[in-house]
């Protein structure tokens, strides 16, 4: 009797865990492969058998969350509504807010997912400049204050903006319930961290092998052109950026920037400078340190005349350093380099380094001649 008791029991406490967890295959469906990011902090990728589960830490609160994420391909998602925002993949039809996550959209081949864009006016993306003027692709004004009628129209299935501290978010665009993918790979304190967010848009866009394929090729490349300037004998001095409106912005000891110009073989005049963001300084304070520098460079859009500069800041005249700057109007830097550093880390490498005889495929800057 007492056996046949134990059996009851045995039996019910069996069946009871079978009911909840939905039975064999619902429990096996749990079992999540992470996929590993060495280098990006703020994102979590957890690959299921028939979904992704994405969380995106708040890089201004990494005690907290930014957005969790549900990517599906079947079409009834109704048994992930508590695991958070839910997306149908690949996208059709999204607002891709900046021209740099457009630019790797492109690159991704997937730019007839992309429905809308913002600041227009900033993109030099040839796809995208002819597809607004034709019509195919909606210009949906400034991204901090998008056009709420054209989204309307335009009602896409997502919006890809950058996330900003205190910024309040999207105002009436977020009431209309579209979901919203926060982009916050600029957050990154590693250029190769930032980089490695092109896995999960890869898997936005239905296109995870390339993504993963071409950061595969960014990080072996990246991480050779560090060996190279690691073993160079000199550390030159180098001053980034110039003044506007009476302030000079740069980056913090915590910033991708910062790892760059380390990375690079450059001794980097303000490496102490705490923080991960841009850290405004007077154009007097820079200056006393600026006159130290080897080298300076400088991104500007549009042309750039050194004694015009002088004449608007007497102060620069102080600062003897080479040139090299980078017409941003005209180039592709800001839309290339976020999602390859290796770029951009080439261009510093050939400017700091000519010795090695680096020769950059993509080349962003020049020496600016006195004029």
């Amino acid at each position: 009797m007492q056996r046949h008791t134990y059996i009851i029991i045995y039996i019910y406490l069996a069946t009871l865990l079978f009911s909840c967890n939905g039975g064999q295959t619902a429990l096996l469906d749990e079992q999540g492969d992470t996929l590993q990011l060495h280098y990006a902090k703020n994102l979590t990728i957890v690959t299921f058998p028939n979904h992704i589960e994405v969380t995106m830490r708040n890089p201004w609160d990494t005690t907290n969350v930014l957005g969790k994420y549900v990517l599906y391909e079947e079409l009834n998602p109704s048994r992930f509504k508590d695991q958070g925002s839910r997306f149908k993949v690949p996208l059709e039809h999204a607002a891709v807010f900046s021209s740099v996550h457009c630019a790797l959209v492109h690159e991704l081949h997937a730019d007839e997912a992309v429905g809308g864009i913002c600041d227009f006016e900033f993109f030099n993306l040839p796809y995208y400049k002819k597809a607004v003027r034709e019509g195919r692709i909606v210009n949906l004004g400034n991204s901090m204050q998008p056009s709420l009628e054209k989204m309307i129209d335009l009602s896409p299935d997502a919006l890809l903006p950058s996330p900003f501290e205190n910024s309040g978010g999207l105002g009436r665009i977020e009431r209309l319930g579209i979901p919203i993918i926060w982009c916050a790979d600029y957050m990154e304190h590693t250029p190769l961290g930032r980089a490695e967010w092109i896995r999960f848009y890869g898997r936005l866009f239905g296109r995870a092998e390339e993504a993963d394929s071409i950061f595969e090729a960014v990080e072996s490349r990246y991480l050779e052109l560090c060996t190279l300037a690691k073993n160079t004998k000199t550390k030159p001095r180098l001053l980034p950026e110039m003044p506007w409106s009476g302030q000079w912005t740069l980056p913090g000891s915590e910033s991708s920037s910062t790892r760059l110009y380390e990375d690079a073989g450059a001794q980097y005049l303000f490496a102490d400078l705490e923080g991960a963001g841009g850290i405004p300084l007077s154009t007097e304070k820079v200056v006393d340190k600026g006159v130290e520098a080897d080298i300076w460079i400088i991104k500007h859009h549009g042309p750039l005349d050194r004694k015009q500069m002088n004449s608007d800041t007497p102060l620069l005249a102080n600062i003897k350093a080479p040139i090299w700057w980078c017409d941003t109007s005209t180039t592709l830097l800001y839309e290339e380099t976020p999602f390859h550093p290796e770029r951009l880390l080439e261009n510093l490498i050939a400017i700091l380094h000519p010795e090695l005889g680096i020769k950059p495929e993509n080349e962003y800057f020049k020496k600016l001649t006195t004029r």
